[in-house]
């Protein structure tokens, strides 16, 4: 993509038809090429309490550090410490939150030219690419299920239903702590990103999101919209969070009109 480009993203959450509250908590911060979700665990008001305050420090990081020219796998490994330490020290100052938890995705686009993604996360909230009709997960979820099929005992079939399916091995303010994955992905100029949390991946395969963004006009927020929309149709047992990110030319400018 060339350098003239610029990707702009949208989000939207929706508390779905089940839950109590709404424990997802996301960020846009287009002026930075910075996007995040994260989906709240704990009891009481724990989830959201864990969810909030991981967003916020993340974005509190990603401000402070704007034009220092760190790279972008330090800055997203920067900000997860920063989020890790904020909810645990919470944690500690407010013993009815023991336990409290956060999944987080954090997408930052570099325009290039070639534009790349890098992707940090920790948890099962999932980052994908939208390509020529064909969607391609970007993220490996950090749960118990998902560490089965790859040491191959369980099947990737089996995974989809197996009743352990989103028990975490990893989150943001629980042990132990381990550092996130990180992930470059190339981007071409069509491409859509999208980060969301399992209340899309519980309520929509793969297959269905697919064809939800192959019918979805491009914009962003109407993709977000759709999806939204398609999860909370299907059932909306959890909250459910999407952000969508598209590139788009930046034309020069025009003539100055006298």
């Amino acid at each position: 993509m060339p350098s003239d480009s610029v990707w702009q993203g949208a989000g939207l959450t929706d508390q779905g038809l089940v839950r109590a509250s709404n424990q997802d908590r996301l960020a846009v911060m287009n002026h930075l090429r910075v996007w995040v979700v994260a989906d709240g665990m704990g009891g009481k008001a724990g989830g959201e309490v864990a969810s909030r305050l991981a967003v916020d420090a993340v974005t509190r990081h990603i401000e402070a550090q704007a034009g220092q020219g760190t790279d972008d796998e330090t800055l997203l490994c920067q900000a997860v410490e920063g989020a890790q330490q904020a909810v645990l020290q919470e944690a500690r100052a407010r013993p009815e939150l023991t336990g409290m938890g956060t999944t987080l995705v954090i997408l930052r686009i570099s325009p290039g030219p070639p534009a790349h993604a890098t992707i940090a996360h920790v948890g099962d909230s999932r980052a994908y690419c939208f390509r020529k009709g064909s969607l391609t997960p970007l993220t490996r979820d950090h749960s118990l299920v998902e560490e089965y099929v790859q040491r191959g005992i369980l099947t990737a079939e089996r995974a989809l239903t197996h009743p352990m399916r989103h028990v975490l091995s990893r989150a943001i303010g629980l042990p132990p702590g381990a550092p996130p994955a990180v992930t470059r992905y190339d981007l071409q100029p069509e491409d859509l990103v999208m980060l969301c949390t399992d209340g899309l991946t519980k309520m929509v395969d793969d297959q269905g999101i697919a064809e939800t963004l192959l019918g979805a006009p491009r914009s962003p927020e109407t993709v977000c919209r759709s999806l939204v929309k398609e999860a909370i149709q299907r059932g909306g047992h959890d909250n459910v969070t999407v952000v969508v990110c598209a590139g788009r030319r930046e034309l020069p400018p025009g003539p100055q009109a006298d």
